[in-house]
């Protein structure tokens, strides 16, 4: 099949840009050999370089929920020059429920920084439809109960500390549950004079701050707590077979881990809330929005998380009510992927579906990743869409306080 022009060449500035990065990381990673530690970008998710089999590149977010796992995502696959001999098919389960996939089941080695490890099973995932088309894979760490293991989003890299704990120095000492490869810690959730008190799952997984599941929306009536709500419709909003999730966000008045405390963080729940929201051993989940405040480390084998605050709060700033996923690699442009009921966005005429392919004049395809990251510092955004129906639209919007 013939590409057109504008395709190839969003297509040939991805590839372009993906190998630099992947390039930046891996020289990171040799530089970092001498002390052992990984190097990683935080984009909201921790992505890290990795060689499959001596010879594949990619780039994978690390996820404490995906313990003792390596999966990659179903159009890196076809786009790389990895061709596994051996398929076959397997259930899963994630965010949005459970799920058909197909595995791999050669004997595939990994590579990461200082760490190899050999997979038996490799699921295939539509990870990108979640995340974007930055994310080649997942990856949660082998056997995380033989050495300490830090998660440094200070100076941003991992570390298995094989000859024993670091300095802990300033850091708390909490109890954790190591459980069917899931960790989980306990916390306090407050809110317009309710307190969300129990375990938590550490999701390193998920971009957010705190995801209540449905049974705890019901438990704790967090309908019925006096405050703002903002109700938000999202498509594939992770693993499973739900294409499309709906949750409300709040402003909680402060979460409290240990001996410290985080004021004004916006919280949200699940009310349907299937997979990982649904019925669980935890009242939600814990993401990086929180945790990329401290430096962690978990002592599994001991059920000890050491934790290090390095960020303060910061005020709540200007934020748009929509969002999207760069899909530059199947597609003109960045998909909207979540969008809040009865909001700007949705008032402009967006809709869920819709292909962002210009941004304030420019062409999607040539913003670096640091630029798509950070688009919500524009005050002002002129969008050109073209709608689910093929229709071009331009759409108008400002950022607003939403708090």
């Amino acid at each position: 099949m013939i590409l057109g022009r504008r395709i190839m060449n969003a297509l040939a500035f991805k590839t372009i840009f993906v190998l630099a990065v992947l390039c930046s990381l891996a020289s990171r990673q040799a530089m970092a050999q001498v002390n052992d530690s990984i190097p990683f970008l935080y984009r909201g998710h921790i992505f890290i370089h990795s060689i499959i089999n001596d010879s594949v590149d990619s780039n994978v977010i690390y996820d404490t929920g995906a313990a003792n796992m390596y999966g990659v995502d179903s159009v890196f696959l076809e786009q790389s020059k990895w061709r596994p001999e051996h398929l076959g098919n397997a259930f899963t389960g994630g965010a949005a429920g459970r799920t058909k996939v197909r595995i791999i089941t050669d004997n595939t080695k990994v590579d990461i920084g200082n760490i190899t490890d050999r997979y038996g099973i490799v699921p295939i995932f539509k990870l990108r439809d979640v995340v974007d088309c930055h994310v080649d894979g997942i990856w949660g760490i082998k056997n995380i109960a033989d050495f300490p293991f830090e998660i440094n989003f200070e100076h941003s890299y991992l570390k298995q500390h094989k000859t024993g704990m670091p300095s802990l120095d300033g850091y708390q000492k909490l109890p954790i549950r190591y459980e069917n490869n899931k960790m989980m810690l306990q916390a306090e959730i407050h809110m317009g004079g309710t307190v969300v008190k129990g375990w938590y799952l550490i999701d390193t997984g998920g971009g957010g701050s705190v995801d209540f599941t449905a049974n705890t929306v019901k438990e704790y009536r967090l309908d019925s707590i006096p405050g703002k709500r903002y109700i938000t419709d999202i498509a594939q909003y992770g693993i499973g077979d739900k294409e499309q999730e709906w949750y409300v966000d709040m402003m909680s008045d402060m979460i409290v881990i240990g001996e410290d405390t985080i004021r004004r963080k916006s919280v949200s729940y699940f009310p349907e809330g299937v997979g990982a929201y649904s019925d669980r051993p935890y009242l939600g989940t814990i993401g990086n929005n929180v945790w990329s405040k401290y430096n962690m480390i978990f002592d599994a084998k001991n059920n000890v998380l050491w934790l290090r605050r390095f960020k303060p709060d910061r005020p709540q700033r200007p934020v748009y009510d929509f969002g999207f996923r760069n899909r530059t690699d199947i597609c003109r442009g960045w998909i909207v992927s979540w969008m809040t009921r009865e909001g700007d966005a949705v008032k402009a005429g967006m809709e869920l579906g819709d292909t962002i392919t210009a941004v304030n004049g420019r062409n999607v395809s040539n913003f670096t990743w640091d630029e798509e990251y950070d688009i919500d510092n524009n005050p002002r955004l002129h969008l050109d869409v073209v709608g689910t129906n093929g229709k071009e639209k331009h759409i108008i919007l400002e950022s607003k306080e939403r708090w």
